[in-house]
């Protein structure tokens, strides 16, 4: 649950170095130049958004998995199973709730918020 964020954060920076990289060394764009509008470009609803989502959907795997873990029944076999549901459910359910938290975000924050 409060591990989501953490690694949404993590990958947000890990792209933003690969980007970075890519930019200066392949693409012959100036650091500087790619630091700046990245910079510019970047709005706060793009990092509260990320940040919220990833919140939200580690809640729901949290949930959709222990119910699954603590209802489980015969044996080792069962395991698979609730281990399987659990997978399953939890994909769905992440991608119900992306479709809702975007549809939510996008009336806080309309097309050309800053």
């Amino acid at each position: 649950m409060v591990s989501m964020p953490l690694l949404v954060a993590e990958c947000i920076a890990v792209g933003i170095a690969a980007g970075y990289l890519v930019a200066i060394f392949m693409l012959d764009i100036n650091g500087t130049y790619y630091m700046a509008n990245m910079v510019r470009w970047t709005r706060s609803r793009d990092i509260i958004m990320g940040l919220s989502k990833a919140f939200c959907f580690g809640i729901l795997i949290v949930f959709i998995s222990c119910q699954k873990g603590l209802t489980t029944r015969e044996g080792a076999v069962g395991v698979g199973r609730a281990t399987t549901e659990a997978v399953v459910n939890a994909s769905l359910a992440v991608l119900i709730c992306n479709f809702f938290l975007t549809m939510m975000f996008n009336i806080i924050y309309p097309a050309g918020y800053q």
